[in-house]
């Protein structure tokens, strides 16, 4: 039918993924993808935007006028109802229009909204999340970020940032945060917290595989990579991927305790990728949490892996 599709667009810092999907099954039909690393000038970023956007629907092989809009998760804040990107660091744009052109430009509807909102859509209707009313989904990777569903529905909170438990503080005199802030979670549960741990072990002169891997002035390194370490018995980043799992469990309990949801999605590449990172994050959880509310209380992964965003951000628009 002509009304069931979408583009969903997943708006990154390095990347700009596109995607034509079914809204009635979640059916992922063909994708488009462009770097969007150094994009520089906002011109450059909307084309970029339009370059995915055309590829997936060609892509798709179907007409253009079977897409009945647009949705667009992007990494940063948001506002939603004029569709602006307000700050987007990672992008290196502020302030930027990206409904209102798009839907000039398509003449279809066109909304916004915060990439791991999305992505948590996306679980709630074809992944992890669906049948389930109230549940908050955590994504790991560079930094930590979530999305709560009650009663159904995105939870946004009075200025609609709610969900930013990356930034809850573990220890008030800890780690700087890219925030500003001192101790937030993310500066010891994320995938950057345990590259920056690992680069601090080889610095105090500790023998590690992932040496040549590690970016040591940014304290980059893969997910895949720790993995392999992990598996191969690397003591140096096992530790650190243990440490830093117990904080993630921590600041999950903390969800729990307070928030009271049936369940509880982890995904990004660090839980996808390394088992040791869920199951000791899971384990801490249940032994920190309160346990009438641990009792009510389910863990999964995410289902969708990469492409949560796209089809999330095309749920958008129903």
């Amino acid at each position: 039918m002509a009304d069931n599709y979408a583009i969903g667009i997943d708006f990154g810092g390095t990347k700009v993924l596109a995607g034509v999907v079914n809204t009635k099954t979640g059916e992922l039909v063909a994708t488009s993808k462009k770097k969007t690393k150094q994009a520089g000038e906002q011109q450059q970023l909307m084309r970029r935007l339009s370059i995915v956007i055309d590829g997936a629907i060609e892509e798709a092989g179907i007409d253009a006028s079977r897409i009945k809009g647009i949705g667009i998760g992007v990494a940063g804040m948001v506002d939603r109802e004029k569709g602006i990107l307000l700050s987007g660091v990672n992008i290196g744009a502020n302030n930027l229009k990206i409904a209102e052109p798009l839907a000039e430009q398509y003449g279809i509807p066109v909304k916004l909204g915060n990439d791991v909102e999305v992505a948590t859509l996306g679980e709630l209707h074809f992944g992890a999340g669906k049948k389930c009313d109230n549940f908050v989904c955590v994504f790991v990777g560079t930094g930590i970020g979530s999305g709560i569903i009650s009663n159904g529905a995105i939870y946004y909170g009075s200025t609609g940032t709610a969900g930013e438990i990356g930034h809850t503080v573990l220890f008030p005199n800890g780690r700087p945060c890219n925030c500003g802030a001192y101790g937030c979670l993310e500066t010891y549960a994320s995938r950057m917290a345990i590259a920056r741990q690992v680069v601090a072990g080889i610095k105090r002169g500790q023998k590690t595989s992932v040496a040549a891997e590690i970016d040591e002035t940014k304290g980059l390194l893969r997910s895949r990579t720790l993995a392999q370490a992990v598996e191969t018995g690397d003591p140096l980043v096992t530790r650190c991927v243990i440490d830093a799992a117990k904080h993630l469990g921590t600041g999950l309990a903390t969800i729990v305790n307070f928030l009271n949801p049936e369940r509880i999605i982890l995904g990004g590449g660090l839980v996808e990728e390394v088992g040791l990172y869920y199951d000791v994050a899971v384990q801490e959880v249940g032994q920190l949490c309160l346990p009438i509310p641990g009792s009510a209380l389910n863990i999964k992964k995410a289902k969708l892996g990469d492409f949560a965003g796209i089809i999330g951000a095309a749920m958008l628009v129903q």
